[in-house]
C-alpha cells in the first residue's frame, strides 16, 4: 500500500464527501464460469420502476470492500468526480488524487493563466506542497455516468455474458464506465454502442456493420462481440503475462479483472509494456496501484485513470442497488412520495416533504429513468398537493402560485438535460416555464437557446426577438 502525504487532510475531506453522498484459454465459448468462493456469483434484487416491477441479477462485488479498494484515494476521488456536477471542478494533487479545493469550472477557465498559477502556488503554500509535485484540474463528470438509468440494461447485458460463458463482472464494470445509459454512444474514435466496440473488433467477431446497420448498438450483438474479445483475447493475454513472471492469479479476483479491463481498454500490448516494465513478483492490489503510476507506450494517463474510474464507479452503483436491502428503487421521486403518503404530518413539515418530492421527480427526469410526460404526471400531483397545503383551492391556475417560486428554477433544471443532451425534454420544460412566467425575459430567451441546440433555427430567432422585447 502506497503512503501519501498529507493522509490527515485527504482523509478528513473523503469522510466529509462520504456522509454528503481455468483453463489455458478461456473462450466465449466456454462453460460457465465457477467461483472459488462460497459467496455467488451473482445477487438478486426486486427493481421498481416507473411503469414495472421485475426481479434483475447483478453481480455480487464483494471484493470492493472485503479487500477495502473503496478505501484507496484514487477510486474515492473519481467517485467524487462520477457525482460532481460539470460546473465544479476539484483541484488534486495529481499523483495521490488528494483533492485540495472544489471550484467553480467556468470561473476557473475564465480567469487568466497567471491566476490559476497564483491559486496553484497558494494551495501548495497551504499545503506544503513540494513545487515538483503535479496539480491537477479536474471537471466534474455527472452529467455521463448515468448510473441508476442503466441497471436495467446491466442486467440483461449481465445474463447474455453468462449465456456466452464469460464471466459477467466485465459486463456490468463496462457498462458503468463506457457509455452508461447511452445505448447509441458514439466515440470521436470511431467506438460504437454500450460496450464501445471498434468497427473492426466488431466485424472480426461477427457484427454487422454497414451504412444502414450497426449491430454494436444492438445490445445483445454488443455483448456477444464485447465476451469474444475478453474471452479469447483479453483475459488469455493477462494469464500468459501473469504466468510469465511467475505470478500466481485467480480468475475471479479483482485485481485479475481489472487487469483485463486495462487490456480491454488499452490493447494487451499496451499492458504488457507497463507490466513488462514494472517487472512485478506479486499481483494483488499492489500490482494495481503500481500501475497507476506507471506509463510504457501508449499505457498513460488516461489507461492509469481506468481501472480508477472503474472501482469508483462500482463504489457509486453499489450505493444504488444496496440503499434499500433486496430493492431497487430506480424513481426516487416514487419511493419519497410513497413514503410521505403512508404518514400524517403537520401542515409545515408537509410542505417541507412534498418540495423534496418535486425535487427528486426533477432528479429522475435528469437522471432519465422516468419519461417527460411521468415527470409532468407526478409533478401536477404534488403542485396541487402544496397549493391544498397553502390554503389554495385546487385549480390550474394556482399552481403557478405555488412551484416553483421563480423563472430559474426549471430554467436551471433544463440547463441540465440540455448538459446530457435531451434538448427535447429541455424544450418541453422551457415552455412550462414560459406559462408559468410569460413576461419573463430570461424564461422565454433560455427556450430560444434550446431551439438553437435542436436545429430549429426560426423559432430560435423568433423567441431570441421576443427575449429582447421583454427584457426592455
Amino acid at each position: 500500500m502506497y503512503k501519501f502525504p498529507l493522509l490527515r487532510l485527504w482523509a478528513s475531506i473523503f469522510v466529509v464527501a462520504l456522509l454528503s453522498s481455468c483453463g489455458r484459454v478461456q473462450t466465449a465459448e466456454a462453460q460457465k464460469l465457477v467461483v472459488k468462493s462460497a459467496e455467488p456469483l451473482l445477487i438478486s434484487k426486486v427493481v421498481v420502476s416507473f411503469n414495472e416491477t421485475s426481479t434483475m441479477q447483478f453481480v455480487n462485488e464483494n471484493q470492493l470492500y472485503s479487500e477495502a479498494w473503496d478505501t484507496l484515494a484514487q477510486p474515492r476521488f473519481w467517485k467524487q468526480i462520477i457525482c460532481l456536477s460539470p460546473d465544479s471542478c476539484i483541484i488534486n494533487i495529481a499523483k495521490s488524487r488528494t483533492p485540495l479545493q472544489t471550484y467553480n469550472y467556468k470561473s476557473w477557465l475564465n480567469q487568466g493563466e497567471y491566476a490559476r498559477l497564483t491559486q496553484k502556488n497558494d494551495l501548495r503554500s497551504n499545503y506544503n506542497i513540494e513545487n515538483n509535485e503535479d496539480l491537477y484540474v479536474t471537471s466534474g463528470k455527472g452529467e455521463f455516468y448515468e448510473h441508476r438509468k442503466t441497471i436495467p440494461t446491466i442486467s440483461k447485458a449481465v445474463s447474455y455474458f453468462n449465456e456466452f460463458g464469460v464471466d459477467p463482472w466485465y459486463a456490468q464494470t463496462i457498462l458503468l464506465i463506457e457509455s452508461p445509459g447511452k445505448q447509441t454512444a458514439k466515440s470521436s474514435a470511431g467506438a460504437n454502442g454500450p460496450f464501445q466496440l471498434m468497427k473492426s473488433v466488431a466485424m472480426k467477431y461477427g457484427l454487422k456493420v454497414t451504412k444502414n446497420v450497426d449491430e454494436r448498438q444492438d445490445l445483445k450483438r454488443a455483448a456477444y462481440g464485447a465476451s469474444k474479445l475478453i474471452g479469447t483475447i483479453c483475459i488469455p493475454k493477462v494469464k500468459g503475462l501473469l504466468e510469465a513472471h511467475n505470478i500466481p492469479y485467480n480468475e475471479t479476483d479483482l485485481w485479475f479483472r481489472l487487469l483485463v479491463m486495462h487490456a480491454y481498454h488499452a490493447g494487451a500490448g499496451n499492458l504488457a509494456c507497463a507490466i513488462n516494465k514494472l517487472n512485478p513478483s506479486v499481483g494483488g492490489q499492489e500490482l494495481i496501484v503500481r500501475l497507476w503510476h506507471t506509463e510504457c507506450g501508449g499505457f498513460k494517463n488516461e489507461s492509469q485513470n481506468y481501472s480508477q474510474i472503474a472501482l469508483a464507479a462500482i463504489m457509486n452503483f453499489e450505493e444504488i442497488v444496496r440503499a434499500n436491502g433486496d430493492t431497487v428503487f430506480l424513481v426516487q421521486g416514487d419511493r419519497a412520495y410513497s413514503l410521505y403518503q403512508h404518514k400524517i404530518y403537520d401542515n409545515e413539515t408537509s410542505q417541507d416533504l412534498v418540495k423534496k418530492c418535486l425535487a427528486n421527480y426533477e432528479r429522475d427526469l435528469v437522471d432519465g429513468v422516468i419519461p417527460f410526460d411521468y415527470f409532468i404526471k407526478k409533478t401536477e400531483e404534488l403542485r396541487f398537493e402544496l397549493a391544498v397545503l397553502n390554503g389554495e383551492p385546487r385549480k390550474p391556475e394556482t399552481l403557478l402560485a405555488v412551484y416553483p417560486s421563480n423563472e430559474n428554477h426549471y430554467i436551471e433544471l433544463g440547463n441540465e438535460l440540455l448538459k446530457k443532451r435531451k434538448v427535447d425534454d429541455a424544450i418541453r420544460l422551457f415552455k412550462m416555464n414560459m406559462i408559468n412566467f410569460p413576461q419573463s425575459a430570461a424564461a422565454i430567451d433560455s427556450l430560444s437557446r434550446a431551439y438553437r441546440l435542436n436545429g430549429s433555427f426560426g423559432l430560435n430567432q423568433k423567441y431570441m426577438l421576443k427575449s429582447s422585447k421583454n427584457a426592455r
